[in-house]
């Protein structure tokens, strides 16, 4: 099986390649780093994509969810969205607290 890494995810979870929002460059930048997570971690971010994907096919709704950013903040996996599911919401958090014991 292949390594994963943050291209592979984005490939097998195309609904999760962030947005980059447009902004006037007179008013600031915004500019995505690439991550830098170890093994466990991506392996934990590739479960988190899969329960959201299974939480919309369960609901039979269309995908809601608009990923802006997923970086490491303070020892832990952050994930800046937008979605109108408070259920989505509650499995980002759960993912972000389980990722405090892969980041030193």
């Amino acid at each position: 099986m292949p390594k994963l890494s943050e291209l592979s995810l984005y490939n097998r979870f195309t609904w999760s390649v962030p947005l980059q929002p447009s902004i006037d460059p007179s008013v600031g930048f915004y500019d995505i780093q690439p991550w830098q997570f170890p093994e466990p971690a991506l392996e934990l971010i590739e479960q988190m994509f899969s329960e959201i994907e299974e939480f919309f096919r369960s609901k039979n709704l269309p995908l809601e969810v608009v990923i802006l950013e997923i970086k490491e903040v303070f020892g832990r996996i952050d994930i800046s969205s937008l979605t109108p599911h408070s259920e989505v919401i509650a499995i980002f958090r759960k993912y972000s607290d389980l990722s405090t014991e892969y980041f030193d």
